[in-house]
């Protein structure tokens, strides 16, 4: 199982139950072939879990003999067994066979119809007609990977002439379809999100090196060889397979924004066939010179031997490499627990909304993953990802990150979709949190009162209280986005946030400050309050947009206080709170928050 295995038992779980029109609904009609073929086992009567552990393997295994039909295009059964022998050794297999599962029956697909394509001559043959309607398959399964060698297969027909043109034409012509499709759904995404792809933290170096593997020395020197000299049409699309991969896979350097993309592409470098180009390059190398009592062609065999040893040890190797990374349930056992006890106990009138919070940088993600897993054990659900404060206003919690703004607006978008527009609407619906995915946890004594707990670590929202919000509160250690100086988080008893937002520094070239987004939705004005410890140290100053909200001066009384500002002025919109520790010389920079209140 992997990141995304749930997302899958959910969607598997959708078609069995209510066909694939609700699938439609729920995702849209792209990428939709893998999930309609494991609904359509689990409407068989498979469980849907031990489906998803299976079904992968079962297509991964599918790929040492895809590989090795697509290496005997050009009947070099050497080769061919070559670059089969080095698929266990592929990166690939166990990457996607984790948790990527539409992508990998999307390349099963798509090695199933190249050889066939490569082979044609003619659009009327049978079997370019079979690859052809391989590749369609393939469009709607995942575009993003047919795209990659429907283009490549472009390039090889038309600059390499590597089999006639018109077959390329006629295979930009069946994705089409699904492109338009994917392409409508990205322009979506990016609506959510004011224009920007998410972006996502560039990977280092070592990520190649995970890519390669040990087959690294071999690729290698398959990716010198197959660059020189008269190539046949195979090996042209390796060279094109590797060099747009290993470039779209570095373009995540240049631009953050392409990572998704990059990760994908990188991942499907064409590690068996570069290292067979390397190890039948090295049977066929000639020594000539003796190296003490062994003789050349002792050396020639042992190089060989080695060689062989080499792709026997990658495949082990590579799956301890990746197996901790991809191949691990992304669920605490409480969580599972939880989830478990939800479906089993709660029944509900009407649709429930499960709540996810965690640190800005990190709740777009886990929130992806958290609902996944609430489809997957629970069913059908509608998903909020923030504050219960502006769940209540039915507004999104001002995310700052990318990728935690576009799961935030997917997830609100999907509750004005069914008409929940309105708190009266909202509280109609029951309203979850399990505690493994609501940071602060336990939750903070001014949201607790708002909730009943059903089971250990389950709450259910209490429809009179939640009516009665009329304030938002953050805990400032949980919303924080950037700063400066050594900010630490601390479990602390008087804090009704659980954690505190704690610094303490003697030195004076710290410039300390620390900042936290605030959403109002109507104008008026606004009074804010900050809850902290009062100890010893500068000064605080507290700016509202760049503005001074007001100032926060210790009286040691070593006791949790509030402070209360001035009310202002606002038009509705996302603002910053910026809270910054005073120069001042000889007196320690010192503060404890604990958080923030916002009150029309």
């Amino acid at each position: 199982m992997g990141w995304d295995t749930p997302h899958y038992i959910e969607q598997a779980n959708i078609v069995a139950a209510k066909g694939p029109i609700q699938l439609f609904a729920v995702q849209g009609p792209y990428d939709f072939v893998y999930q309609l073929l494991s609904g359509t086992i689990v409407w068989l009567g498979a469980s849907a879990v031990n489906l998803e552990i299976v079904l992968p393997i079962l297509l991964s295994s599918l790929l040492p003999f895809l590989i090795s039909r697509l290496a005997l295009v050009n009947n070099d059964f050497r080769f061919s067994t070559f670059a089969t022998i080095a698929v266990p050794g592929w990166f690939v297999i166990y990457n996607l066979g984790a948790s990527l599962h539409a992508n990998l029956l999307g390349l099963v697909f798509i090695l199933a119809a190249t050889p066939l394509i490569l082979k044609s001559q003619t659009i009327r043959q049978p079997r370019a007609i079979i690859g052809l309607v391989l590749i369609a398959t393939a469009s709607f399964t995942h575009i993003e990977t047919t795209l990659f060698f429907v283009g490549l297969m472009f390039i090889l027909s038309v600059a390499l002439s590597g089999f006639p043109k018109r077959i390329a034409i006629v295979a930009i012509a069946v994705v089409l379809p699904a492109a338009i499709i994917y392409i409508i759904h990205l322009l979506q995404l990016v609506s959510l999100t004011g224009y920007s792809l998410p972006v996502y933290t560039l990977e280092p170096i070592l990520f190649w090196f995970e890519i390669f593997g040990p087959l690294l020395p071999l690729a290698i020197l398959g990716l010198t060889l197959v660059l020189r000299g008269k190539r046949t049409s195979l090996e042209s699309l390796i060279m094109l397979w590797a060099g747009a991969s290993i470039l779209i896979g570095l373009s995540q350097y240049l631009d953050p924004q392409t990572y998704t993309f990059a990760q994908r592409a990188a991942g499907l470098v064409p590690v068996p066939f570069l290292a067979a180009i390397g190890l039948r390059r090295l049977g066929t190398l000639s020594v000539s010179r003796r190296l003490g009592r062994f003789s050349p062609a002792h050396l020639q065999r042992a190089l060989l031997v080695a060689s062989l040893i080499l792709l026997v040890a990658s495949w082990p190797t590579s799956y301890v490499a990746d197996a901790p990374v991809d191949q691990r349930v992304f669920l605490s056992p409480s969580a599972y627990q939880r989830l478990q006890w939800v479906s089993a106990n709660l029944k509900f009138l009407s649709t429930p909304i499960f709540v996810y919070n965690d640190f800005d940088t990190n709740a777009g993600g886990l929130g992806d993953l958290y609902d996944n897993w609430v489809g997957a054990i629970v069913g059908t659900h509608l998903s909020y990802l923030g504050s219960i404060d502006y769940l209540v206003q039915v507004q999104q919690t001002p995310y700052s990150n990318i990728v935690s703004r576009l799961h935030s607006a997917i997830f609100e978008k999907e509750l004005r979709d069914v008409g929940i527009t309105s708190r009266a609407v909202l509280l109609s619906h029951p309203i979850i949190i399990v505690a493994d995915f609501y940071n602060p946890s336990p939750l903070p004594t001014y949201y607790a009162t708002y909730f009943n707990e059903v089971s250990k670590g389950v709450f259910v929202g209490n429809t009179t209280r939640l009516a009665a919000i009329n304030n938002v509160t953050i805990s400032l250690a949980a919303s924080i986005t950037d700063s400066s100086g050594p900010w630490y988080h601390e479990l602390t008893g008087w804090a009704k946030s659980v954690n505190t937002l704690q610094i303490y520094t003697n030195s004076s070239r710290n410039n300390v400050e620390a900042y936290f987004p605030i959403a109002v939705f109507s104008n008026g004005n606004y009074t804010f309050s900050l809850h902290y410890w009062d100890g010893a140290g500068n000064d605080l100053n507290v700016f509202l947009a760049g503005q001074a909200l007001g100032t926060v001066t210790y009286n040691n009384t070593q006791s949790p206080l509030t402070r209360t500002f001035d009310p202002v002025y606002l038009n509705s919109g996302t603002y910053y709170v910026n809270i910054r520790i005073n120069q001042g010389p000889g007196i320690a920079k010192f503060a404890s928050l604990d958080y923030l209140s916002i009150v029309e």
